[in-house]
């Protein structure tokens, strides 16, 4: 076996077992409070060196990267039909812009995900923004349709690595217990522009062109490509560790810093592991394991309905209320604010139900807040969702309720207050479910949460080929009845997950320290082989 093969080999093995987690709902036994306590009380290090303000900074840099995806598909929508005049093609082919940006959108993290896991965070970030900007200044200037398809393809490729990669450095930094709070930051920014973005996009387009559009990205790309060089430190904590000695992917501060200072020099990362090929089927292979999947079956599900509530109201806003293209626009502010409210009471109360069930397993405050590491027997799926059910009940009698206020054609102010209502309830779905995710595979953030991408984008593009047709048959009103029970049949996976989730948790920890402690073996047997082979071509 190779040096880079056995590189790999002990990287992986390091991040997959490092701080992987199970729960056990009925409460642990007196011998794993023990042992939870042992865990965290030899801890001597802090989880992170960041100071408080470095980690709010940290969180609105990868925040504001992660609405470059969203907020591209959506500022785009008011231009359909310029761009359809302009190249004079119909709306069906149109339309195949946004669909081609939907499926790359969803299948891009895998590489970026898994890359970020492997090269680190700051690499990949640059890069893909890069991208994105140069596809920007292509659709700009793009002189044929084809043209435009195509470099839509790439701006998606470039853009759609934001969420993963964000959602990885905040689970690199944060601990369990301030995780929810953070990541609630990060989801209300993107769900702020998936609203925000049809606004700007129409008044853009009105008053200027619809390669203004394109011209506004090139400026958000931009801005983001300089915080990340200039302000974002490297997390990945396979290389950085917690921040405190390792160096790698330096921003321009700390190469000036390194390259200056008398003090002793932090050790350099082994740049082997930049010559491997990451495994871009690993967002795929998360699928296998059941509490991954149910898991990622809520959240797509959630995310789902979520498009059909920003796709519907164009067209039915439009005919109920005779609405123009800028007020339909508006219309999305209550949608986003709701986003917003919700992600961050949704934050708050994740870092307080961690608190409240890590107090109840034998733990200090003081442990819970630097806790990084839990043991085996925290009951981390009880943690998370222990109030999801709110928010899911809530999402799904708003969702029932809201298509039968359009069919009756109620008041324009109802369905507004309906549509703030369900940014409300159903973007803590999506901050509970990630939140989770990132909690079971520390250190594969961005991988997990291409994999989450990967189910929301795919149950996304179904929900919106098939919302219109589906109303056409049967209704508004019976049609979001329908969605409204699609998400109560997911209410039932909640208490699976809590029953048996620690189980398979605890099955995959099993095998994912065999599987290490196998490749360990396999190493020490090559090693021995190399220097008995050394040992017989030394003369004597």
């Amino acid at each position: 076996m190779s040096q880079k093969s056995e590189t790999f080999s002990k990287n992986n093995s390091d991040t997959t077992t490092e701080g992987m987690m199970s729960a056990n709902v009925d409460g642990a036994s007196s011998s794993g409070n023990n042992e939870l306590l042992k865990t965290n009380s030899e801890s001597t290090e802090p989880h992170c060196v960041f100071s408080k303000s470095k980690k709010l900074l940290i969180c609105i840099i990868v925040s504001y990267a992660g609405l470059v995806s969203p907020f591209s598909g959506t500022i785009y929508f008011p231009a359909l039909t310029l761009i359809s005049e302009t190249f004079n093609v119909t709306t069906s082919l149109v339309n195949l812009t946004v669909t081609v940006y939907m499926i790359f959108q969803a299948l891009s993290p895998s590489f970026w995900g898994s890359g970020s896991d492997l090269w680190g965070r700051r690499p990949v970030y640059i890069g893909t923004l890069t991208v994105f900007i140069g596809a920007c200044v292509g659709l700009a200037m793009a002189p044929t349709f084809p043209f435009l398809l195509g470099m839509r393809m790439i701006q998606a490729f470039g853009a759609s690595s934001g969420i993963a990669l964000g959602a990885g450095v905040i689970g690199d930094y944060t601990t369990p217990a301030e995780r929810g709070g953070y990541y609630s930051i990060f989801t209300s920014t993107q769900m702020m522009a998936t609203a925000v973005g049809p606004v700007i996009g129409g008044a853009i387009s009105e008053e200027l062109s619809w390669r203004w559009v394109f011209w506004v990205l090139l400026i958000v790309g931009v801005v983001g490509v300089v915080a990340v060089i200039f302000f974002l430190p490297e997390t990945l904590r396979s290389l950085v560790g917690n921040g405190a000695t390792a160096y790698a992917n330096p921003t321009p501060q700390q190469w000036l810093k390194r390259r200056l200072t008398k003090e002793p020099k932090q050790p350099k990362i082994d740049s082997s592991r930049f010559r491997q090929i990451p495994n871009i089927l690993e967002p795929f292979l998360f699928l296998r394991h059941p509490d991954v999947l149910l898991t990622m079956v809520i959240n797509g599900c959630y995310s789902a309905i979520l498009y059909t509530y920003m796709t519907t109201t164009p067209t039915h806003f439009s005919r109920i209320y005779g609405l123009d293209q800028l007020q339909v626009g508006l219309c999305y502010l209550p949608f986003g604010f709701g986003c917003i409210v919700g992600s961050t009471v949704g934050g708050k109360i994740l870092n307080r139900d961690f608190k409240i069930t890590a107090q109840k397993q034998g733990m200090t405050p003081e442990q819970v807040k630097k806790a990084g590491k839990l043991s085996t027997d925290f009951p981390i799926y009880h943690a998370r969702l222990r109030s999801a059910w709110m928010q899911l009940t809530l999402g799904q009698l708003v969702t029932i309720v809201y298509g039968w206020t359009l069919y009756a054609e109620a008041h324009l102010a109802v369905p507004l207050i309906l549509q703030f209502i369900a940014g409300l309830s159903i973007t803590p779905v999506f901050s509970v479910c990630q939140t989770l995710m990132i909690d079971l595979f520390p250190g594969k953030g961005a991988s997990i949460t291409a994999t989450n991408n990967i189910v929301r984008s795919m149950l996304g593009a179904v929900a919106t080929s098939t919302i219109e047709p589906g109303i056409d048959q049967v209704g508004l009103g019976w049609m979001f009845t329908i969605l409204g029970l699609i998400l109560i049949t997911n209410t039932a996976l909640v208490p699976i997950l809590t029953k048996y989730g620690p189980g398979w948790q605890a099955n995959r920890t099993e095998k994912q320290q065999l599987q290490a402690e196998k490749r360990r073996e396999e190493r020490d047997v090559e090693r021995d082989i190399d220097q008995s082979a050394k040992g017989e071509e030394t003369p004597h």
